[in-house]
């Protein structure tokens, strides 16, 4: 079982994010996390005001649609993320974009209205500080956004869990790189211990159907971490090879994680750390 204190700081020694490895078809899982996860986050962005005049700071853009969001909206967009190489095309919105590491690079500028990291704390070492580092980035009564997943619902069907052993080598693949399978809880504890006030959560989670472009994105995420799931010998190539398989089927019907959406605001007399 995972404590709470112990997932709050993972030593950096053992931390190297999960997808940096080389994948051909890592672009197009990219895209197809953004079709899935997008229309739930600018949901929850519009309510907070983003449009004209809001400065906004996206960290871990990925591969740029929420920035691209909100430019669109008229927002002033700044977009850090580890690697640049899939941000180019943002420039053209009007989007500020710089290379970053929240782990442990300064980010760029501060006096933000709304700061957005999707699906970035979960793999980080230290939580604490880079939640921190985000609240210093906002400007007095700015928000936060943070949204991480509660894996607890991943892969679940009517009948029980798809392919459970495939599905727990992956995320034991993804814990040995300091990734938290219950980070979007967690969360709310970091959002709290670095002082934001009217702290707010809410999760959702989405029906999948196989064959489609979300149901594709689950099948990527095992094609990708397949070769570390296999070589560890915590499952055969065939029984992921059966998993992936099951993913593309029509006939197939599973619920995704929960990703978890914690909303937070500075305090108008707090300082920037």
């Amino acid at each position: 079982m995972w404590t709470h204190r112990r997932w709050l700081v993972v030593e950096p020694a053992t931390i190297s994010y999960v997808f940096a490895t080389s994948f051909a078809r890592e672009e197009e899982r990219l895209s197809l996390g953004e079709h899935l996860w997008d229309p739930g986050t600018t949901s929850r962005l519009a309510g907070l005001g983003v449009g004209r005049g809001t400065r906004c700071l996206e960290i871990g853009a990925g591969h740029g649609s929420i920035a691209a969001w909100m430019a669109e909206c008229g927002a002033s967009v700044t977009a850090v993320d580890i690697d640049t190489s899939r941000l180019g095309w943002l420039r053209g919105c009007g989007v500020s974009v710089h290379r970053s590491d929240i782990s442990r690079d300064p980010l760029p500028g501060s006096g933000y209205d709304v700061v957005h990291a999707r699906l970035v704390v979960q793999h980080l070492a230290d939580r604490v500080a880079a939640v921190r580092r985000m609240v210093s980035a906002l400007r007095p009564g700015g928000y936060l956004v943070l949204e991480d997943t509660d894996t607890a619902t991943t892969l679940a069907t009517a009948e029980g869990v798809l392919r459970p052993r495939v599905r727990d080598a992956a995320y034991a693949v993804m814990a040995e790189s300091g990734y938290h399978p219950r980070c979007g809880l967690l969360d709310v504890d970091l959002a709290l211990s670095a002082g934001l006030r009217d702290v707010r959560a809410e999760g959702r989670a989405e029906v999948i159907t196989g064959g489609t472009p979300q149901g594709r994105w689950f099948a990527l995420w095992l094609e990708h971490l397949r070769p570390a799931m296999v070589e560890r010998g915590l499952v055969t190539r065939s029984e992921v090879d059966a998993a992936i398989a099951e993913l593309d089927d029509p006939g197939t019907r599973w619920l995704s994680q929960v990703m978890i959406t914690v909303i937070g605001r500075k305090g108008a007399d707090e300082r920037a750390a």
